[in-house]
């Protein structure tokens, strides 16, 4: 091999050490870790009645969980379900979120259970449905004995003006719910 051939594979070398470097390091900043909470504001029409009854901007969350060395955010929409998680953030309001880690240590969600039930405009916990703030309380709580909050009466929140919702969805102002902005303050 002449002395050009060997100055290439030292660059070539030097060069694939970089990308390798560079990876590991951006994905140990911003990376993401299954069990990770997610945050967004949704572009759903219920949006701006979460964001107005609890004064935070974050109206949607799910959690994040591997598949087949892929990452999804599993979150109750239409019915409870894996997202990719590019489209999950692509989907929120400008790409905007936050992500909350729990736990430092590697964890495995048990999501099968819960693919495909419906959503819970009602907000209710123990229906057999969900909305997405309940999903992820419910997983921490049956499954890693974390309890992220405290459930809230609806009447906790600034509801005023609010009523025909409640009233439309068979929601009660006593009734205990959990918002995303809940979990944050975990």
């Amino acid at each position: 091999m002449t002395g050009n051939g060997k100055k290439k594979i030292v660059i070539f070398s030097l060069a694939i050490i970089t990308v390798i470097v560079g990876v590991y390091f951006f994905h140990s900043k911003r990376g993401y870790q299954e069990g990770d909470i997610l945050f967004q504001v949704s572009c759903s029409r219920q949006s701006p009645f979460i964001q107005q009854a609890t004064g935070s901007k974050w109206s949607h969350c799910g959690i994040v969980v591997e598949k087949n060395k892929q990452w999804y955010v599993l979150e109750a929409s239409n019915v409870v379900k894996l997202t990719p998680l590019k489209a999950w953030i692509k989907r929120g309001k400008n790409g905007e979120m936050k992500k909350l880690r729990v736990l430092k240590k590697p964890i495995k969600i048990k999501y099968e259970k819960y693919l495909g039930k419906p959503y819970d405009l009602a907000f209710k916990f123990n229906n057999g449905k969900w909305y997405c703030s309940e999903l992820v309380y419910d997983i921490y709580k049956s499954q890693l004995g974390i309890e992220l909050c405290q459930p809230r009466k609806i009447s906790s929140y600034k509801i005023d003006g609010l009523e025909h919702v409640l009233k439309k969805r068979g929601m009660n102002r006593n009734q205990l719910v959990v918002a995303p902005c809940d979990l944050l303050n975990y």
